[in-house]
């Protein structure tokens, strides 16, 4: 339900319903008609690469990392499930794994090889087939030369705020000091949410989300502008949602 509410094409498709009600009520009311015709305009507007990136600019840009990450840089990176894109047909089946997980491993894997005695925590829940995300991860990453002694997988939830306090529950613990590794975009929430869970982030982003913004087409409506906003929607709304749900909450001692 949340999803569909932040969809720019569901705004649209209501806009559209309701249009034929409220041409009929013109005479009588004309606030409804009024209405749907702004939610149309800004549901299109919303499906532009101009919109699409102004929501998502603030998102990405780069924070500095606590000058601990530089001195005394984490052997332990977190690495963030992105979701994956149909059902699996077994553990090792990692050809569904949407384009953001495949790109949070990619970066997690080249970190792993800059150094020796590293570690990767994998985290990723059960999205289709009772097969956890991290576990697919996993597999991906076995092939790309790291051996299974260097991974732990978790997938006991399938969102960052699970994923933060299950990471930091697990046995044995992790240091209090790790390497985030997520998309660029959803880096702001996830970097709380480890925070809220008692943990010094060092984040480690990927996966830039950008359209090009040359006019005139940056003011024609394209998918790839809908799911950027989509996206970008869903991280503002998860970051006001992440605020209201820690306040009053004391940090997990570490």
């Amino acid at each position: 339900m949340t999803t569909w509410l932040l969809s720019p094409l569901a705004w649209l498709l209501l806009a559209a319903a309701a249009m034929p009600w409220a041409w009929g009520r013109r005479q009588r009311r004309r606030w409804p008609l009024i209405a749907s015709a702004t939610l149309a305009v800004v549901a299109l507007a919303s499906m532009t690469p101009l919109v699409a990136n102004l929501l998502g600019k603030p998102l990405q840009a780069p924070v500095a990392a606590p000058l601990a990450c530089r001195t005394a840089p984490p052997s332990i990176a977190v690495v963030l499930g992105g979701g994956s894109d149909g059902r699996p047909r077994g553990p090792a089946d990692f050809s569904v794994l949407n384009l953001a997980s495949r790109r949070r491993m990619d970066r997690a894997v080249a970190w792993w090889r800059e150094r020796e005695g590293r570690l990767l925590v994998l985290e990723g829940g059960e999205p289709r087939g009772g097969i956890g995300v991290a576990e697919l991860m996993a597999a991906y990453a076995q092939t790309q030369g790291i051996p299974a002694a260097a991974l732990r997988v978790d997938s006991r939830s399938d969102d960052t705020w699970d994923n933060a306090r299950h990471a930091a529950g697990l046995s044995p613990p992790l240091p209090g000091r790790i390497v985030l590794v997520t998309s660029l975009i959803h880096m702001p929430r996830a970097r709380a949410a480890f925070a809220g869970a008692g943990f010094e982030v060092c984040p480690l982003a990927t996966d830039a989300r950008s359209l090009p913004s040359r006019l005139p087409w940056a003011l024609v409506p394209r998918t790839s502008a809908l799911a950027n906003t989509e996206l970008a929607l869903h991280e503002w709304v998860g970051i006001a949602y992440y605020r209201w749900r820690d306040h009053g909450e004391r940090p997990a001692s570490r």
